[in-house]
């Protein structure tokens, strides 16, 4: 496992949560999660549903639904932070761009007053200044007529204008981190295009880091430095995104990206992950893959490996690993 680096921005240390029903536990969807990202870098987080992407970014965000019962740790610039979000780091060192903006904002205020609430809550600033404050990063983020879009109601804009509009408010404060959950899943591929490079050059103007939350591996390779791969509840392969999608280790990875249409095999019928993600990972021994893996062994039914380094940078949590050459790569995917 990388040692902890004391440049990081995010650290996230073996964070487990559980969840119980009158003192009984009935599930722990995340089982040991480390992570960390670096000032200005952007690392993904993928897998399939139910794997523990979002529940990890809200973790981070101190924003975890009732009953669940966190550990481990999660440092900003080597602050640990408070699971409950009481601490000062959510708004002002780390901001949250939800999968649904037509959901996310509140259908019966405008933008301008909800954008405005944001601002009151972390900034001392009067109400000309605060306007004046939100129309700026409306522009930022290439929203024409910040005037008119800061008067408007959620309805009254696109779906593409509103990722847009969630986007800068949550840049008002400056955050250091973005974290960004299925950012263009609600949209369709052009404005999903601009969205993405919209973000890279806003992370290139401000600075900040970002986790990306996605199951789609084509926007992955298109704008993130690293990847961690979330299968039910851990990492189970970590490394620099162009090694990870063009030399995958794990047997998960492969197969996700034997799903991917791609331009060099046209016409052919895209693999397919048999079975599903566990649903309750209280009970599993072993590897948590191996149910599903077409090159598991008996050993894989006691052993739980955990992530070894396959490459330089690049790890795996697969026994088998170690010279497994990789099947399939993202290259020529479609996003």
């Amino acid at each position: 496992m990388t040692n902890h680096n004391s440049s990081e921005l995010l650290r996230i240390e073996d964070l487990e949560i559980t969840f119980q029903e009158r003192g009984t536990l009935t599930n722990r969807p995340l089982r040991g999660v480390t992570l960390a990202v670096d000032p200005g870098e952007i690392v993904g987080i993928v897998g399939e549903t139910g794997c523990g992407k979002s529940l990890t970014g809200l973790a981070v965000l101190g924003l975890l639904p009732k009953g669940a019962v966190p550990s481990g740790r999660v440092l900003i610039d080597g602050v640990e932070q408070s699971f409950d979000g009481r601490g000062a780091a959510r708004g002002n060192d780390i901001a949250i761009v939800f999968q649904n903006p037509g959901t996310a904002f509140n259908p019966v205020f405008t933008l301008g007053r909800q954008m405005g609430d944001v601002v009151a809550r972390h900034r001392r600033l009067n109400r000309a200044a605060a306007k004046a404050h939100i129309v700026n990063y409306l522009e930022q983020v290439g929203l024409p007529d910040p005037e008119r879009v800061f008067a408007s109601y959620p309805h009254e804009l696109s779906g593409g204008m509103l990722q847009r509009a969630m986007i800068a408010m949550a840049l008002l404060c400056e955050p250091k981190l973005l974290i960004l959950d299925e950012p263009t899943t609600a949209l369709d591929v052009t404005i999903a295009k601009q969205i993405l490079e919209l973000v890279l050059s806003l992370r290139d103007r401000f600075g900040f880091g970002v986790l990306l939350i996605t199951h789609n591996l084509g926007v992955v390779r298109e704008v993130c430095d690293r990847i961690a791969v979330l299968y039910a509840g851990r990492v189970v392969e970590t490394g620099p995104t162009d090694a990870v999608l063009a030399t995958p280790a794990h047997p998960y990875t492969r197969g996700l990206l034997g799903a991917l249409p791609a331009r060099h095999r046209p016409g052919q019928p895209l693999d397919a992950i048999r079975g599903a993600v566990p649903g309750n990972l209280l009970s599993l021994a072993g590897c948590s893959f191996r149910e599903r893996c077409p090159i598991a062994v008996d050993a894989c039914a006691t052993v739980d490996p955990g992530l070894d380094p396959v490459a330089p940078l690049h790890e795996a949590a697969c026994i088998l690993s170690t010279g497994v050459d990789g099947a399939h790569s993202v290259e020529g995917s479609h996003a």
